[in-house]
C-alpha cells in the first residue's frame, strides 16, 4: 500500500517455504494441496468485491432530496458514509452552526448542531479515520478566522461526544489548507487570522502531542494554497499563484521558487491534482487546471523527479472551467456502478 509522503519500499517476494529447511525443492502432499485450495476458495469468497475499476463505466443519480444544510466542507468516513460540516452555511445571519452525516445507502441524514463556526475550515482525515477540523468562521465580511480545533470520531458510541475540541492554534485561520504529512502529523498553511490578515505561518500537530510552535514562511500565501505531499515527504505547494515552491517538514524551511507557470495569472478558483504515482520511479507529477477571471481552459503539468521541475503545457479542457461556491441548499448526487 501507498503512503503519500513516505518513500516506496520494494516488497519482498511471496516464497513458498523457508530454503533453509529440509521441505525447500521437495513436491508438496495431497493434504497441502487440499488445505491451499480450500484456503484459496475461503479468501474468493469473503474477500470484498473490488470498487473503484478503471474499466467499469458508472453512471450519475440525482438523489431526489435536499440536504437540509449546505454542505460546505465533507470527508468521506471510514464506515463509508459522508462527514458534512456547514456551520452557519455561507448565510451571515445564521447563528446555529450545523454538522451532520449522510449515508448514501439509505440517503439519510443526521444533523447536530455546534458551539462554534466551522465554516471555511481546513479539514482532513487522520490516518486513525478521525476527521481533523482546524479553524472556521469568527466574522464575516470583512471574515476573520478561528484558532480552534475539533475532532470528529465516527466510531464514538454515546454518552461519549462525537465531537471533541483539541487544542488551539497559534492564530485563527479562515480558508487556510490542511495536509496529511508521510508520518501522520497534520500540517496547515495560510488562511485569515483573528484579525482578517493572511496568516503566513505553518503549524504542524501532533496527535497526542499538540501543535509545534509555528514558523514563519518567507512570503504570503494565498488562501486555500494547493499542497501536495511528495514521495521524499516534502510538501510541493503549485498555486494558485505562478511561483511554486516546496515546504520541509522536517527542517521546517521554504525552498525559493523552484518554477513559474506558464499561464503566468493567478489561476484562482482552480485545481491541482497530483497524478498516481507509478512504478518504476514513482515519478511525482502535479497537474493544475483552469480557474483564472475570466477562467481558462489551460492546463499545465509539472515533473518533480527531474533536477530542474519545470511547467509544461497540458491538454486544454473542454471549456474554461473555476469553482463555483455552493449556497444554501444543494441536491446531493451519487456515483452508482
Amino acid at each position: 500500500m501507498y503512503y503519500p509522503g513516505r518513500k516506496a519500499t520494494p516488497q519482498p517476494g511471496i516464497q513458498t517455504c523457508d530454503c533453509d529447511s529440509e521441505m525447500c525443492g521437495k513436491p508438496l502432499n495431497g493434504f497441502t494441496l487440499l488445505l491451499v485450495a480450500t484456503l484459496s476458495l475461503i479468501v474468493a469468497i469473503y474477500a470484498p468485491a473490488a470498487h473503484g475499476q478503471a474499466n467499469v463505466q458508472g453512471t450519475w443519480q440525482t438523489v431526489p432530496a435536499q440536504m437540509p444544510i449546505n454542505p460546505i466542507h465533507t470527508a468521506l468516513l471510514s464506515n463509508g458514509k459522508i462527514l458534512v460540516v456547514s456551520g452557519s452555511g455561507n448565510y451571515p445571519v445564521q447563528t446555529t452552526y450545523y454538522v451532520g452525516v449522510w449515508d448514501p445507502s439509505t440517503n439519510t441524514m443526521t444533523t447536530q448542531t455546534q458551539s462554534w463556526d466551522m465554516f471555511c475550515n481546513g479539514m482532513i482525515v487522520l490516518p486513525d479515520g478521525r476527521v481533523f477540523i482546524m479553524g472556521g468562521n469568527l466574522q464575516y465580511d470583512p471574515f476573520f478566522g478561528w484558532n480552534r480545533t475539533s475532532i470528529y470520531n465516527p466510531a464514538a458510541v454515546s454518552p461519549k461526544p462525537n465531537y471533541v475540541d483539541m487544542e488551539d492554534m497559534a492564530h485563527g485561520r479562515w480558508y487556510p489548507t490542511s495536509t496529511v504529512l508521510g508520518d501522520g502529523r497534520v500540517l496547515i498553511f495560510s488562511g485569515l487570522d483573528e484579525k482578517g490578515a493572511t496568516n503566513s505561518q505553518t503549524e504542524i500537530y501532533t496527535v497526542g502531542a499538540g501543535w509545534a510552535s509555528p514558523v514563519m514562511a518567507p512570503w504570503t500565501p494565498p488562501l486555500y494554497p494547493r499542497m501536495h505531499v511528495l514521495p521524499n515527504g516534502k510538501v510541493f505547494y503549485s498555486g494558485s499563484t505562478t511561483q511554486s515552491r516546496i515546504f520541509d517538514p522536517v527542517a521546517n524551511t521554504w525552498s525559493g521558487v523552484i518554477a513559474t507557470t506558464i499561464y503566468g495569472g493567478t489561476r484562482t478558483y482552480g485545481s491541482s491534482v497530483l497524478l498516481p504515482l507509478n512504478p518504476p520511479n514513482y515519478a511525482p507529477k502535479v497537474i493544475i487546471f483552469g480557474g483564472g477571471n475570466p477562467a481558462t481552459a489551460t492546463t499545465e503539468i509539472i515533473d518533480l523527479s527531474v533536477p530542474t521541475p519545470a511547467w509544461s503545457k497540458g491538454p486544454a479542457m473542454s471549456a474554461p472551467r473555476r469553482l463555483c461556491a455552493s449556497w444554501r441548499k444543494t441536491k446531493a448526487s451519487t456515483w452508482r456502478r
